[in-house]
């Protein structure tokens, strides 16, 4: 894919701003934005979400204390898990958003190719260890 440069130069600024717009105008972003809207309007799709994250933070919490979720707890899970998994609204924003990530994992090795290192694992925070 050849660059063009424009005749005047746009500062990084700049320039991150007319490519933050064109992934914001891409189709996959409008697509991923539009199932997401659509499941986060819909009451029954936002209950079973709700629910299911609540479940998840109890099952994680039981999960570092050493215990898990036994019982009705751990059958509610599974079955809003599988409730979601049905749900074509959940279906929708889930492979739109696995869409957008490819777009902006593409998206990432134009920058990358062009930079000549890994964009985004260089403007990520750094993790800092326990041991320096």
């Amino acid at each position: 894919m050849a660059t063009t440069v424009p005749q005047t130069a746009l500062t990084v600024a700049e320039a991150a701003d007319v490519l933050a717009h064109a992934i914001h105008d891409s189709a996959e972003w409008r697509r991923w934005s539009d199932a997401r809207e659509r499941f986060d309007s819909d009451p029954q799709a936002r209950r079973t979400q709700d629910r299911l994250t609540e479940l998840s933070h109890k099952f994680q919490s039981a999960r570092t204390q050493g215990k898990g979720l036994f019982g009705p707890d751990l059958a509610e899970l599974n079955r809003l898990q599988s409730e979601l998994q049905s749900s074509p609204l959940a279906r929708a924003r889930d492979e739109a958003g696995a869409a957008l990530i490819q777009f902006l994992q593409d998206t990432n090795r134009l920058l990358s190719d062009t930079l000549g290192v890994d964009f985004a694992a260089n403007a990520a925070p750094r993790q800092s260890s326990c041991c320096g």
